[in-house]
């Protein structure tokens, strides 16, 4: 099943640069954080970033649905 709703949408230059690129940068720098804080495996903190990206997509069904952006 092909997601239109993803597919259609594209974030403006402007939007990656301000936004999306710092946003991952800043993810990225506490990921490390709690992995040195937790003294756990990188691999526990990818599946914590993948249990997020899970539950945002759940929390939000209605956007493979409809789309006022697109």
């Amino acid at each position: 099943m092909i997601d239109t709703h993803k597919a259609q949408w594209k974030p403006t230059q402007d939007q990656i640069d301000n936004l999306i690129l710092p946003a991952y940068s800043e993810i990225a720098k506490k990921s490390v954080r709690y992995i040195d804080e937790l003294q756990c495996p990188p691999e526990y903190v990818a599946d914590m970033l993948r249990d997020i990206a899970e539950a945002l997509v759940s929390a939000h069904p209605e956007s493979e649905n409809e789309c006022s952006c697109c």
